[in-house]
């Protein structure tokens, strides 16, 4: 008996200080029906770390605001490097001059002339793109004399007869292998219906720089050779707005006289009026559902004055400049209509 209790209460401070599980059946009827404990057995449950979901969720809040925080920094850095606007007092009055003052104000403000200067007019549109988009070609009366490489998308046969017209690279075979392998040695890509399925192979490559040929940007034609000649001209232009209705256009350089850069000017105001969207129509700003019919799509003479006024609002602001130093020279849209007198004083 001394050695069975002695042994139980061996057991019973083994079991104090360790955690094993308890013994059932014959084992505990032996140790005198005392709970007695089977040496070796372990808890096989394992220890879990302590987490705190308040400091992980917090931590993934702080990095989210410095993502957002660094994207609009970036925004606001980008606009402001784009716009190059003068920066004016809330409390200054904002002057709009004429097509013709704005010419000669341009060439006031040059007094360090620069070297291949360009005249560019941007404008923003009262246009919802979300609806519809502002985007196409034109060409304008006189043009830019620029060095632009085009690059004509072509079955290999006919790559002599598009080097003959113009183009600075031809084909489809070599064109689209050195594209793949990051070789952008052009300006402009024209191709023809036909050959556009094989274009579409380097649609990853040309789609984000806004080269890929296109039916809007008018680079996919039915007549290679005679877009080739537009394109080397330096007479075709192509626009698109982008944004709140922003647009920005080249319409001639500092070689041209101020009556080449107005005529040009009048030229694609008249070409935007006619590309104006079904979305921006007049019914959607002055509550009417339609025009009058008969009602002539430039404002002049017979236009009603509530029609003449609806034109006037697609432009809801304009300017000029010439260079990358020379000032934005404000037009008032009033006076930029092609019906305005504008153009002359």
């Amino acid at each position: 008996c001394s050695v069975l209790e002695t042994t139980v209460g061996a057991m019973q401070r083994f079991a104090q200080h360790t955690s094993l599980k308890t013994l059932h059946g014959p084992w505990q009827c032996v140790l005198g029906g005392l709970p007695s404990i089977a040496v070796g057995s372990v808890r096989t449950k394992k220890w879990k770390p302590f987490h705190s979901m308040y400091r992980a969720n917090r931590l993934r809040e702080i990095r989210q605001k410095e993502a957002e925080d660094a994207q609009a920094a970036a925004a606001e850095a980008e606009a402001a490097a784009d716009a190059r606007t003068v920066a004016r007092k809330a409390d200054e009055p904002r002057v709009g001059t004429t097509p013709f003052q704005a010419a000669r104000l341009m060439r006031a403000f040059d007094v360090l002339p620069e070297e291949d200067a360009v005249v560019t007019f941007q404008t923003r549109l009262n246009v919802d793109l979300t609806r519809g988009s502002v985007r196409g070609t034109c060409n304008l009366p006189h043009g830019l004399s620029t060095k632009m490489r085009v690059l004509a998308f072509c079955p290999d046969d006919q790559i002599e007869e598009m080097l003959e017209a113009g183009a600075d690279v031809a084909g489809i075979t070599e064109p689209l292998r050195r594209i793949g392998q990051g070789w952008m040695g052009f300006d402009r890509c024209l191709a023809t219906p036909s050959i556009m399925p094989q274009v579409m192979k380097v649609a990853k490559v040309l789609g984000p720089r806004k080269m890929m040929p296109n039916p809007k940007s008018g680079t996919v034609v039915p007549n290679l050779k005679v877009a080739i000649k537009e394109a080397k001209s330096g007479s075709l232009l192509e626009y698109r707005a982008e944004g709140e209705g922003d647009l920005k256009a080249t319409i001639g350089n500092g070689e041209f006289s101020d009556a080449k850069i107005l005529e040009n000017l009048k030229f694609f105001v008249q070409t935007l009026l006619r590309a104006r969207p079904r979305s921006s129509t007049p019914g959607a700003e002055t509550g009417t559902s339609k025009q009058p019919p008969g009602t002539p799509l430039i404002g002049g003479q017979g236009a009603s004055a509530g029609g003449a006024e609806v034109k006037e609002n697609y432009f809801r602001e304009a300017h000029v400049r010439l260079g990358t130093r020379g000032p934005p020279i404000r037009i008032d849209p009033e006076s930029m209509m092609p019906a305005s007198a504008g153009y002359f004083r």
